[in-house]
């Protein structure tokens, strides 16, 4: 069960920023507008001079040369051994009619890496992407864990395949303030841990750097990147609370992501969104929220390339793609979109 405890965490962690996202909200239901600090230009629409408008998208490991890949986290329904998560994904696969082009995994910082599923993704064509935290930066950069992270890097190593590692996402959550100390004590920690990765020559890790979406309006998320030469891909997490959490507005999947959307074009990288979800209103109002979600993502989001779902009920806060048969028949779709066909470049 220690397995879960992580996903779990990070659902919290979203509902202990779910304010700033609020007020972020707020701002986009009255002024119709997203503007990040010195950035005109209305919501979801590229800067000028973007790779984005321009057409130049970025590129990097992994990077489809169209469209975005599309994946999910599949909570396990019956336990958290290696069979039961392989089930669980295999199921969620075969109702899609699809194998996921990325399959998000969870570490505890000292519990065993998911290597068996890990391979075993690799094996079917799906890019493994390990969501690994759980420990203070700065013991992390004293040294304490020297060991621990090298025998980490040699075990991804070993994979011989690519793996994505999106270590300490939500790093700018208030959940975990104390383990990710500030701001310039997390980029000593993960240039401490990219560094020895690279000593042992894990050069198959991609580094995908991933703050809550909510933080990027104000400029505080920016404030924990570590350095393009330390980050391949750049990600944020958003959720859409409404209806279960109280006073929270609905947002549409543009409402979440386009102050991270408007920062990360400028970034040179290539964007994913590492976490999102959404909960059942209204009848078809989730449904209709894929729907749009598959379309803004094409039409005002190019530079965003790969979407992994949050597909987990935790907490009474239902993400699952199923709570619904309108829902899932419109996420069925959204996965179908040859948009989201794309698979992961060599």
């Amino acid at each position: 069960m220690r397995r879960r405890l992580q996903p779990t965490r990070l659902a919290v962690a979203g509902i202990c920023v779910v304010v700033a996202a609020v007020l972020v909200a707020v701002v986009v239901v009255a002024l119709g507008r997203h503007h990040a600090p010195g950035s005109p230009g209305r919501a979801g629409h590229p800067v000028a001079g973007s790779p984005a408008r321009s057409g130049r998208l970025a590129t990097g490991p992994l990077v489809p040369s169209a469209g975005a890949l599309f994946g999910a986290w599949v909570e396990p329904t019956d336990g958290f051994t290696v069979g039961d998560e392989e089930t669980s994904i295999a199921e969620l696969e075969r109702r899609l009619g699809r194998t996921l082009a990325i399959d998000q995994l969870y570490a505890q910082w000292s519990a065993p890496m998911p290597l068996a599923i890990a391979r075993w993704d690799l094996r079917r064509g799906s890019i493994p992407m390990i969501s690994w935290a759980g420990a203070s930066t700065r013991l992390i950069t004293s040294g304490k864990y020297d060991a621990q992270i090298r025998a980490r890097a040699l075990q991804l190593r070993a994979l011989h395949g690519p793996v994505m590692l999106r270590w300490f996402a939500e790093m700018d959550g208030t959940f975990y303030r104390a383990e990710a100390g500030s701001p310039k004590s997390f980029i000593a920690a993960w240039r401490h841990i990219h560094n020895i990765f690279t000593s042992v020559g894990a050069t198959n890790v991609i580094w995908v750097w991933c703050p809550t979406a909510a933080n990027f309006s104000s400029g505080y998320a920016q404030r924990y990147y570590p350095g393009s030469n330390f980050v391949n891909w750049i990600g944020t997490d958003g959720y859409n609370w409404s209806p279960r959490m109280r006073g929270a507005p609905w947002l549409s999947f543009a409402d979440i992501f386009s102050g991270f959307y408007r920062w990360g074009v400028s970034s040179g990288k290539p964007l994913l969104i590492g976490e999102y979800g959404v909960l059942e209103g209204a009848p078809g109002r989730k449904a209709a929220w894929f729907k749009q979600a598959d379309q803004e993502l094409r039409i005002r989001f190019p530079a965003i390339r790969a979407v992994i779902y949050f597909d987990s009920d935790h907490d009474n806060y239902d993400w699952r793609p199923t709570t619904s048969p309108t829902a899932f028949a419109a996420f069925r779709a959204f996965a179908d979109d040859p948009y989201f066909r794309a698979r992961p470049a060599a």
